[in-house]
């Protein structure tokens, strides 16, 4: 693959709170799901980024994510969290039924950079 075969990214929905970036952006390998810090660290736990093959799912994940987030800072802030425990179960399940119905286990953090990092290494060597 040369560097005139890549296709550009394409940001294709981007969402913010108070902590987090969010978006969803087209690659030539799928839909990266990414999710920056704005904040201090240990308010995102797990990777911030997935790489998932369908854009249902990417946005399946985005609105977990999101929810996951919002009772995170919730309860490090001390607010009530409200409903946010039942929306957060509702939204998890929702996202693990369309990745298993459309076989989109997403790629995770370290593989999404490695993924990256051989994607760079194969495009110098072009």
């Amino acid at each position: 693959m040369t560097k005139k075969d890549r296709r550009m990214a394409e940001v294709l929905i981007t969402e913010t709170d108070t902590d987090h970036r969010y978006r969803i952006t087209l690659t030539d390998k799928g839909y990266l799901l990414s999710c920056p810090q704005r904040g201090e660290v240990g308010l995102m736990m797990g990777p911030s980024e997935w790489l998932y093959k369908t854009r249902e799912a990417a946005e399946k994940g985005l609105a977990f994510v999101m929810l996951m987030n919002a009772w995170w800072s919730a309860m490090t802030l001390g607010y009530p969290a409200g409903d946010l425990p039942r929306r957060c179960e509702i939204a998890g399940a929702e996202h693990a039924d369309v990745v298993a119905r459309l076989d989109d286990q997403p790629l995770v953090g370290r593989e999404v950079k490695e993924l990256r990092e051989s994607q760079d290494v194969a495009l110098s060597d072009s």
